[in-house]
């Protein structure tokens, strides 16, 4: 094989993503997307028959997200059971999940000014956290306001998901994030398309619409402020600048539900470029896809290249380390050991 003018990759790790079935694993893999975190399924069964296919990316998932009764959530085909019902219930749902085989548990914090939300409240939020740590597991929230990433910080979140468009995180919840060692997983790429797609929206409503609801007719009567993707880039630079882990995930998904479908794979290519645009050296972006996630979720077996590790190569022309849009152009990649393009 000539590599000649080529660079050499890990594999790269999506850590925000959403699977329905082989199709997303083989659209993703094509794009050098190796590991996959799933965010959320409503059946376990189609997450445990798409681990451990050769050739294909290697999985992790949460199962069920933990929320609130009435939420978007429960009225989106999740079971009952993943409803939790206070702070006293938290222990049982976290032993369900770890029980389904979860790699992290996912909680859904949605803004309490959300008019007709259901939000966890910050103690059962706060119990979660503190179940899920016994056990060793690390805990995502998916958070786009302001109040709602007080609240998952206030808890003792690990790993906070999506960035505000209403208006940019305050500087003080940025410096807290840092004291406390919080991740972010901003899904640059997803929330620039809400902003994009749904235009003017109060923002308290966003909870609402990142939580994979229908809110078409919400939407029209709430159109009171701007949606900005500024605030996001606004917020990641500030992340960037602070020192706060910045890791690549999209939020991809071909759920017939969701408000917005994003490829699997290729939207994590255009993830990295935001993030370099967002103030990130091409050297960064790419380790918020590989070595970063591996070393931050325990990953050990992945995220670079040497002796021991897994398989999980791509082959790009060009230099990513000077032009991050060279992630594009994929010669060849291989999955576990198995070449699967090229």
């Amino acid at each position: 094989m000539d590599g000649h003018g080529g660079t050499l990759l890990p594999g790269l790790i999506d850590s925000h993503t959403h699977l329905t079935g082989a199709e997303d694993l083989e659209s993703a893999v094509h794009w050098g997307v190796t590991t996959m975190l799933d965010m959320a399924s409503r059946v376990p069964e189609l997450v445990d028959s798409l681990r451990n296919r050769p050739g294909l990316p290697d999985i992790l998932s949460c199962y069920y997200p933990a929320s609130a009764p009435g939420s978007t959530q429960a009225r989106m085909g999740f079971p009952a059971s993943s409803i939790v019902n206070g702070p006293q219930d938290a222990e049982r749902f976290v032993a369900q999940q770890l029980g389904f085989g979860a790699d992290y548990i996912k909680l859904i914090i949605e803004d309490p000014a959300v008019r007709g939300s259901a939000a966890l409240s910050s103690e059962t939020v706060a119990a979660l956290v503190e179940a899920a740590h016994r056990y060793n597991k690390k805990v995502f929230a998916h958070v786009t306001t302001p109040d709602a990433f007080s609240i998952g910080i206030d808890a003792g979140i690990d790993v906070l998901t999506h960035a505000p468009l209403g208006k940019p995180l305050p500087q003080d919840l940025v410096t807290t994030m840092v004291n406390k060692g919080v991740i972010s997983v901003p899904t640059m790429v997803m929330m620039k398309q809400i902003a994009k797609k749904f235009g003017k929206i109060n923002p308290v409503l966003l909870s609402l619409v990142m939580s994979k609801g229908i809110f078409r007719k919400l939407i029209n009567m709430f159109k009171s402020e701007s949606l900005n993707y500024h605030n996001v880039e606004e917020t990641v630079r500030a992340f960037i600048q602070s020192g706060i882990p910045v890791i690549a995930g999209t939020d991809a998904n071909t759920d017939p539900k969701s408000p917005l479908m994003l490829n699997q794979g290729e939207s994590l290519h255009e993830e990295l470029e935001l993030m370099v645009k967002a103030g990130m050296s091409p050297v960064q972006a790419l380790q918020s896809a590989t070595s970063l996630p591996a070393k931050l979720f325990g990953l050990q077996d992945r995220g670079s290249i040497q002796t021991g590790t897994r398989a999980d190569l791509i082959l790009v022309d060009g230099n990513p380390t000077i032009d991050i849009s060279a992630t594009r152009a994929i010669k060849r990649v291989w999955a576990g050991g198995v070449q699967v393009r090229g």
